[in-house]
C-alpha cells in the first residue's frame, strides 16, 4: 500500500506541476480553479484500490502531491506562496482525498451506499459544470463543462447496473450539496469575490 501511495503521490505531483505551468496558456488557465480532475482522479484511484483504507490513502496521496507540487512550482516561478492559500488547499486535499477515495471505492457495490457515493461524486461534477458555465466568460469553459459532464456519466457508469436508478434519484440532493460547496469555498478562500452563482 505504501509503495502505491508513493506512485500516486508522484502522479499527483506531476499533475500539480503541469497544472501550474499550463495555467499561463489558454485554454488551460481554468485548471487552477478546476475540481473535475480532483473528483474523477481521486474517485477512480479509490475505485481501483484493494481496500477502503488503501482507497483513502492513495486518493489522499494523489491530491496532496497535486497541491504540494502546484505551490512549489508557484514558489519556483514567482518566489511567493500566495499567502496561506496553499495551507487551505493542502487541508482540503488531506480531508477531501480520503472522502473522494472512499466514495470511489463504494461505487463498486450495488447497494445504497454505492449509489449515494456515485451520486455524490456526479453531483460535485455537475455542480462545478454549472459553476464554470455561469461564473466564467472565457471561450474555453465549454471544454471544462463537457469534461465534468462526461465525468459524471462515467462515475454513474462505475456502478453495477442495478444500483444506477438509486444514484440518479439521489442526484438532486447531491447537486444541491455541490452548489453549496462551490459557493462556500470561494467565500472562504477569496472573501466572496469569486462567487459563481449570483
Amino acid at each position: 500500500m505504501i509503495r502505491r501511495a508513493g506512485v500516486f503521490l508522484a502522479l499527483g505531483a506531476l499533475s500539480g506541476a503541469m497544472t501550474e505551468l499550463a495555467i499561463f496558456h489558454r485554454p488551460f488557465h481554468l485548471l487552477a480553479v478546476f475540481a473535475g480532475v480532483w473528483v474523477v482522479g481521486a474517485g477512480w484511484i479509490g475505485r481501483r484500490a484493494d481496500s477502503p483504507k488503501a482507497a483513502a490513502v492513495h486518493a489522499s496521496a494523489f491530491l496532496t502531491g497535486m497541491v504540494c507540487a502546484f505551490y512549489l512550482t508557484v514558489l519556483a516561478l514567482a518566489s511567493d506562496l500566495r499567502g496561506t492559500l496553499w495551507l487551505f488547499w493542502l487541508a482540503i486535499a488531506l480531508t477531501g482525498g480520503p472522502l473522494l477515495g472512499l466514495a470511489g471505492r463504494l461505487t463498486r457495490s450495488a447497494n445504497v451506499q454505492g449509489s449515494l457515493a456515485a451520486a455524490g461524486l456526479a453531483g460535485l461534477l455537475i455542480a462545478e459544470a454549472v459553476r464554470l458555465q455561469l461564473g466564467y466568460s472565457t471561450h474555453y469553459r465549454l471544454a471544462y463543462v463537457l469534461f465534468n459532464l462526461a465525468g459524471a456519466v462515467l462515475v454513474l457508469g462505475w456502478l453495477p447496473r442495478g444500483a444506477r436508478r438509486t444514484a440518479v434519484a439521489a442526484l438532486v440532493p447531491a447537486l444541491a450539496a455541490g452548489v453549496v460547496l462551490f459557493t462556500v469555498i470561494p467565500v472562504l478562500v477569496y472573501g466572496g469575490s469569486h462567487l459563481p452563482f449570483r
